[in-house]
């Protein structure tokens, strides 16, 4: 019993100091640093700088082409091998549900599937309506490319349409998956 009492006795000598058992654990706690490799993306509101964004990537990660002056070029002859457009070349969306939108597609080599959409949406029931459209064009993309040869329709197959907030994006390449988490690491 006398022990019991000179224990609670130290406890409030301390307590009465200011001292709590609990103070190194709270400075242990205070030693524990947050990750130094987590990389912060700019966040960027606008579809032209997330596609600018993405083709930086894709130019990065093939060697066949650069991203300069707003185009993505072969890299030996500076010449663009895929053209960005409008969105409004694409039949299946409704203008008013769109604030902005580009597409990217090969200039020259019209059997080749590779297909990038950036969408800005106008509000929620917009981008919902814009999924929709998406599939659509995914289905068309099916169709063109049925007949032709197995890696073509693997890159249909495998194709990705994504949205975040008002944003979307739709892309029929290779590692879509890569180009995705381009677009969702800065999206705002």
């Amino acid at each position: 019993m006398k022990k019991k009492s000179n224990v609670i006795s130290l406890v409030f000598i301390f307590l009465l100091l200011g001292f709590s058992p609990l103070d190194g654990i709270k400075e242990k706690t205070k030693e524990i640093k947050q990750p130094e490799n987590i990389q912060k993306y700019e966040k960027i509101d606008d579809a032209r700088g997330i596609l600018d964004k993405i083709l930086e990537h894709i130019a990065k990660i093939d060697p066949e082409l650069s991203f300069k002056d707003d185009q993505l070029l072969d890299s030996e002859l500076g010449i663009p091998r895929f053209e960005i457009s409008s969105f409004s070349e694409i039949k299946h969306f409704d203008k008013k549900d769109v604030v902005d939108g580009y597409i990217v597609r090969p200039v020259v080599d019209v059997e080749n599937p590779k297909l990038l959409i950036v969408l800005e949406a106008a509000d929620k029931k917009a981008s919902v309506n814009l999924t929709q459209a998406l599939k659509k064009v995914q289905s068309d993309q099916w169709a063109k490319y049925k007949d032709h040869d197995l890696w073509t329709r693997h890159l249909i197959n495998e194709s990705k349409n994504v949205r975040q907030g008002n944003f979307l994006i739709y892309a029929i390449w290779e590692d879509p998956v890569d180009i995705v988490k381009i677009f969702e690491q800065h999206v705002r």
